[in-house]
């Protein structure tokens, strides 16, 4: 019964815990090691509820709302949502890796996306818009995405990429983002309009979209900095990180 009970405690921990004099300190430094992993958790799980259940009504949301209703024409009905996209670049020849952060107030409807570039103070309390361009569905000549994703690129019938826009049910406050916004009735008409301009504008342009996005380190870069269909209006990086090994 011992030897049983014995083999069924080491296979928890993966070493021999207890030997006739009790607990060994291999053994008591993993039980610290587990219990402030599970303990990580439970804090990291907390910390996500409160933030999602404040990004409902955030301050953060109700701005977004109000810089889209100030840039599009009166009267045009839109769904006002938080977009936002990263790109990674990887130098292992310098030992970094750079992750470069975009955020945007967007406006959508069926035929069109207003996309207002934002700047977020580190604290998340000041958003204000930067310039904004509007992306006519009939100008696009592709489309990539997925039909269940939360993604998409917009390219020029040129075949330039003009940027690519996520929108997420839930944005929580951390190093991506700066801000509690929680938008799923947002995101659900975000998924529908990825699925019909998949349809429509690659179907229209003869085209098929690989489903993958476009991360290739300067190329990726260049486009998401720049809108060729507005004359070069910058859509500059918000934020970057640098992680060095």
């Amino acid at each position: 019964m011992w030897e049983k009970m014995k083999t069924g405690m080491l296979s928890i921990a993966g070493h021999e815990l207890i030997n006739e004099g009790g607990l060994t300190t291999e053994a008591l430094t993993w039980i610290i090691v587990i219990l402030f992993v599970v303990g990580m958790v439970v804090v990291l799980s907390l910390r996500e509820m409160v933030h999602k259940k404040k990004g409902i009504n955030s301050r953060a949301k109700a701005r977004i709302e109000e810089i889209v209703a100030q840039t599009v024409p009166e009267g045009e009905k839109v769904t006002a949502a938080y977009a936002s996209w990263m790109t990674v670049d990887s130098q292992p020849m310098k030992g970094k890796t750079i992750y470069r952060y975009w955020w945007y107030a967007i406006g959508f409807n069926d035929a069109r996306i207003y996309i207002i570039p934002i700047s977020i103070d580190n604290k998340g309390e000041n958003i204000s818009g930067k310039g904004s361009f509007c992306v006519e569905r009939s100008q696009l000549g592709l489309v990539n995405g997925k039909e269940s994703g939360n993604w998409m690129e917009l390219y020029g019938k040129d075949q330039k990429k003009i940027c690519t826009l996520k929108v997420e049910a839930s944005n929580t406050q951390g190093s991506c983002h700066l801000v509690d916004i929680a938008q799923p009735e947002a995101a659900k008409d975000f998924q529908r309009l990825i699925r019909l301009w998949l349809d429509v504008v690659n179907n229209t342009n003869g085209v098929k979209a690989t489903g993958y996005y476009n991360n290739a380190k300067m190329h990726d870069l260049k486009t998401q900095q720049g809108d060729p269909l507005n004359g070069g209006l910058a859509v500059s990086a918000q934020a970057e990180s640098v992680n060095r090994r």
